[in-house]
């Protein structure tokens, strides 16, 4: 028995280990690629079952704690490896070992508090590197990216333990186009340990206290790009001239970003720039000043510019103390060699005049999503400010004025490109005036709804996307590129306004179509952008855009962007996929035949009615319709006669002479109704048929080829005939005068061959001895 247990217990262990890595082997989602994706599916390890069809595996943001020796060792193509967000503190040696392909490899925001380097030793082609945010104080006891000879970016370091960076840490790395160092809380520096990368185009270095900023400046500033600088207080910040004025420097650009200043330390960073000879840019991006602008005090006297520097950019700046802020005016006389300035986000409303006229070099100026607004602009565009401006952007601002603003920028003579997109002008007035040189206009998302004359001629670009614009019909004889998506056009322009247009970009309207004719309109057209519409998908349409191999040269966004909104059949399909039926296509066509078919239909059936008498029977149905309208059966005080005759008028002599002699003048007489006695003059006959037949007890029909032949006959006997089977009732009586061959009857006289073969009739004996039982007979059925 416990041998038995014991066997059990050992098959429920294999069948839960094979249902776990089942279970971890289907949470992957692998395309045909050999792309495999697992991130945030809870995963405790690495998935068994990986195979060397693998080339990308993302395993981020796991619970994985453990890398082992044979966990990838069959992904011999994998490339890529993301394994950044879990908990691993243990990666076995030859864990990545049989990886000689990959070039991706990111074990950030781990918990590894060793790093070896025999993880990387078969690691040649690898390329990228991240290993922020773990655990580790130092890079390791040996070279740990010695054996990476093509690795092109890493990332090291973590924002608490990490705070050591040694000689040996970067040997064997020549060349890194990024290197990114998380060391906020670096307490040991050995100088040269940057020195051995000898090219690094972008250092990012996240320093919390600047007191080895210098030395580790000292060791790249002849190797570097660019420099970044993040999370990093610059309170006792201060810069050794002595440090790097014998140097020669390749830094061309600094970035500090979320970098605290106060009015001291920047004065040291403007030393910095002075001596660093090389800076052609600058950047300030989410920095804190923490100063009044107090320079005056300061040694700042003594720096007539900021360097080479001729690109300054500053986003989100902050100033607690702003309203304490000096005038700024011992700075003006450092920007003179500046080029191009960048303030965006930073609450300016005001540009100095003073500074504005120091500014003698500046070609860019960009004071996007700022407060400057009409009377503000007024003060810093005054005379013989920014004397070299070419380009200003005073995007997302508060202006309001489209004719002020034109007005206040007449001063900047060499003016030729001004954007004040996404201000809220709503309307535009007839005339305006703008500097002479104006070339590029950007007038997007100003809630304009009309163009009118205060454009300037001078335009070559023209921005006014996103506005409230139905129509567009200004003559712009220089303009080359028209962008005006997301408006309420209907229609494409008119060539003839834009003779040298070369782009346009139209999508997002409300054109429905447009024509070869229109395309070839503009002879100098070569981009086109008029997807997102609602195009009607006609057949000349199709035709146009399906048959024109050349087109997707011209249309920039074809042919994803076009699509049907109608027809409804082929609403949301590509113009180039739809197709519309024949009937569609060619509906004029389908019109003339189907008139031609009912030409022929209704000729048809003329000659039938002509062939078949179907006048005939249409009127006899418009009667037969009027008689139905009357009551059934008249009421018995209405009963006028004991019948009624229908006869031909060839027949009259032997009805009128003869039968209506025996009848009339019997003992008792029988009351007779004859059409050529009884009917009411003026009266419509067809009514006086029916009238005649409703009033009689019986209707007598004497039946011969003359009666067969009599149209009015025929009525007779149908009205008689409804009686006899509508009303179920033997009122008709048929006299035979002469022998009828049946198959003479025509056709229309359809009741008649029935009423014969069903009723039976009187006939007329030529003998006279037999002629007295007739009447009899015929006095007989009267009375019935």
């Amino acid at each position: 028995m416990p041998r038995a247990l014991w066997t059990a217990w050992v098959w429920a262990v294999i069948i839960l280990s094979t249902e776990g890595a089942s279970d971890q082997a289907s949470s992957l989602s692998c395309d045909p690629t050999g792309v495999c994706d697992g991130h945030s599916r809870s995963l405790n390890s690495i998935p068994s079952g990986l195979t060397a069809g693998v080339k990308s595996l993302d395993l981020s943001n796991n619970d994985i704690t453990y890398v082992g020796n044979r966990d990838l060792q069959r992904c011999v193509n994998l490339k890529t490896l993301r394994l950044g967000a879990n908990e691993i503190h243990t990666v076995e040696e030859d864990s990545f070992f049989h990886l000689r392909n990959l070039e991706y490899l990111d074990l950030s925001y781990n918990r590894l508090s060793n790093l070896s380097s025999s993880w990387f030793r078969s690691l040649y082609v690898l390329k990228f590197l991240n290993l922020l945010g773990n655990l580790y104080k130092t890079l390791g006891e040996t070279s740990l990216f010695s054996h990476l000879p093509n690795l092109r970016t890493l990332k090291v370091g973590n924002s608490n333990s990490f705070t050591e960076i040694h000689e040996k840490d970067f040997t064997g790395l020549t060349f890194l186009e990024e290197l990114e160092i998380s060391a906020q809380n670096l307490q040991i520096y050995v100088p040269k340990s940057l020195k051995s990368i000898q090219n690094i185009s972008h250092l990012i270095l996240h320093l919390k206290q600047p007191i080895l900023l210098v030395d580790i400046l000292v060791d790249i500033v002849s190797s570097l790009d660019c420099f970044e600088l993040r999370d990093t207080n610059l309170h006792t910040f201060h810069f050794s001239e002595a440090s790097i004025s014998e140097m020669s420097t390749s830094v061309k650009k600094l970035i500090f970003r979320n970098v605290q200043f106060t009015d001291e330390s920047f004065v040291e960073v403007v030393k910095l720039f002075n001596y660093v000879s090389g800076i052609l840019e600058v950047e300030f991006d989410d920095c804190t000043h923490d100063g009044i602008g107090d320079f005056r005090a300061l040694s700042l006297d003594r720096i007539r510019h900021l360097g080479n520097v001729e690109t300054l950019t500053i986003r989100k700046l902050h100033i607690p103390q702003f309203f304490l802020f000096h005038d700024l005016s011992s700075i003006y006389p450092l920007t003179g060699r500046v080029k191009r300035v960048t303030i965006e986000n930073s609450k300016v409303f005001l540009v100095p005049c003073l500074l504005s006229q120091h500014l003698k070099s500046l070609e860019y100026l960009d004071l996007s999503e700022n407060l400057m607004s009409e009377e503000t602009l007024k003060n810093s565009a005054c005379k013989d400010a920014w004397p070299f401006l070419q380009t200003l952007v005073l995007r997302q601002n508060r202006l309001k004025s489209l004719e002020k603003t034109g007005e206040l920028l007449l001063t900047l003579e060499n003016l030729n490109n001004l954007d004040i997109s996404k201000n809220n002008f709503l309307s535009m007035p007839e005339t305006c005036q703008w500097p002479g040189k104006m070339k590029q206009l950007n007038l997007s998302s100003t809630r304009i709804h009309s163009l009118t004359q205060c454009l300037p001629q001078t335009l070559e670009i023209l921005d006014v996307s996103n506005n409230n614009l139905d129509s567009f019909s200004l003559i712009l004889p220089q303009l080359k590129e028209l962008y005006i998506s997301r408006n309420k056009l209907k229609t494409l322009p008119d060539a003839s306004f834009l003779p040298v247009l070369s782009v346009m970009r139209i999508s997002r309207n409300i054109i429905n179509t447009f024509s070869k004719e229109q395309l070839d309109s503009f002879q100098q057209l070569k981009t086109l952008e008029a997807g997102g519409n609602n195009f009607i998908c006609s057949c000349d349409f199709l035709s146009f855009t399906q048959g024109q191999q050349a087109l997707g040269r011209v249309l920039v966004d074809w042919p994803d962007d076009y699509r049907c909104d109608s027809p409804s059949h082929v609403r949301g399909q590509r113009v180039q996929d739809a197709r519309l039926s024949l009937s569609e296509c060619h509906r004029a066509a389908v019109v003339s035949a189907a008139c031609c078919a009912l030409f022929l239909l209704l000729l048809l059936t003329g000659v039938l009615c002509h062939r078949f008498h179907g006048l005939w029977y249409m009127k006899m149905m418009w009667a037969w319709l009027q008689a139905k309208r009357k009551p059934r059966k008249a009421p018995r005080r209405d009963i006028c006669y004991d019948a009624f005759v229908s006869y031909s008028e060839r027949d009259s002599y032997w009805v009128e002479n003869l039968m209506v002699q025996e009848l009339e003048h019997f003992n008792p007489p029988f009351k007779l109704c004859l059409h050529k006695r009884d009917f009411i003059p003026g009266k419509w006959i067809i009514d006086n048929i029916i009238d005649s037949i409703e009033k009689s007890h019986k209707t007598i029909f004497v039946l011969s080829e003359n009666f067969v032949k009599s149209e009015w006959c025929k009525y007779e006997l149908d009205f008689s005939h409804f009686r006899l089977f509508d009303e179920n009732n033997d009122a008709a009586i048929l006299i035979l005068l002469e022998p009828i061959d049946k198959k003479a009857i025509p056709q229309r006289f359809c009741k008649l061959r029935k009423i014969m073969n069903t009723k039976t009739y009187l006939e007329w004996p030529v003998d006279e001895t037999q002629q007295e039982g007739f009447w009899l007979n015929l006095r007989a059925a009267i009375r019935s």
